[in-house]
């Protein structure tokens, strides 16, 4: 009983009550079906021509299409959910009542960041009916699907937790918005332009010296494969990622490594990262102080 009272966080209970009551939930749940919905019917249409038939081969096609969309979503939605969850109890003045309670920093890091990030959760399960209907026609694993909703949720928790350490060091909601945004961009683009780079710097180098005997170093397919859009395309096997397991296995004939394991764990350090700074930085009262307090 004990453990279970250490383990519960009333920030997390209080933010999802407050979250799920809402009268805007069930209107945003339904406009985020309908538009992720329309999507998958238009393009549906589209591939049968205005409406011939459909070819189930075609199928992989669509769920690739649903799955950069949902995911293009999270990255667009996430950092917008966990920017203000810091700065905006600092704009209202109540994070310093939340330090002087008995609630722990890591318990408010997160449970602010599991809250922001639970209702996203919620619409992001919400279309696993979509993508049964994709499903049903086949050219898609079970241990494929598996992995797109496993690429979402670390993807959520590591977005989500650069959006709270952002919001902690930023006292100002909006600008700590406008910097998630931008080092969120910053990671998705800036990983694929650099592997480009890096990749032309080195084929530059090779017919300067003409050494062109030597093999391609990692550190190209290494950024490709943390990058969001290029690890989803990696569970399909599509993409540059794809070079990365070739190149791993010529290499080394003994080891076998899935991409998708290497952007789970970049995601994991990020994230652990992170919340241990968004922790450090948000500077608690005194846990003397506390008891003094309530005392009195």
């Amino acid at each position: 009983m004990n453990l279970l009272q250490r383990l519960r966080n009333p920030v997390l209970v209080n933010e999802w009550k407050l979250r799920m009551r809402t009268r805007r939930s069930p209107w945003i749940i339904t406009l985020y079906l309908l538009v992720l919905g329309g999507v998958t019917l238009t393009f549906i249409y589209l591939m049968t021509g205005g409406g011939g038939h459909y070819n189930p081969n075609r199928s992989r096609e669509l769920f690739m299409v649903l799955s950069i969309l949902q995911l293009a979503m999270i990255c667009f939605v996430v950092p917008g959910l966990t920017a203000g969850v810091i700065s905006g109890e600092r704009e209202r003045q109540t994070l310093s009542i939340l330090l002087t309670t008995n609630i722990s920093a890591t318990k408010l890091i997160v449970g602010k960041w599991l809250a922001s990030l639970s209702f996203m959760t919620f619409l992001v399960f919400a279309t696993i009916p979509l993508y049964a209907i994709v499903f049903l026609y086949g050219g898609i694993s079970p241990a494929q699907l598996l992995k797109v909703f496993g690429f979402y949720l670390i993807t959520m928790l590591g977005l989500g937790s650069v959006g709270v350490l952002i919001s902690t060091l930023i006292k100002r909601t909006g600008i700590a918005t406008v910097l998630s945004y931008a080092v969120v961009f910053g990671y998705a683009a800036g990983t694929s332009i650099l592997a480009e780079v890096i990749r032309e710097f080195i084929r530059y180098q090779r017919r300067v010296y003409y050494s062109t005997g030597a093999p391609m170093p990692l550190w190209p397919d290494l950024l490709h494969s943390i990058n969001p859009l290029f690890g989803m395309l990696g569970i399909f096997n599509e993409g540059p990622v794809q070079d990365l397991r070739r190149v791993i296995s010529n290499r080394f004939s003994l080891v076998s490594v899935d991409p998708f394991w290497l952007y789970v764990l970049f995601l994991a350090f990020v994230t652990v990262v992170c919340l241990a700074l968004a922790v450090y930085l948000i500077k608690p009262v005194c846990p003397r102080l506390r008891k003094a307090a309530g005392e009195e």
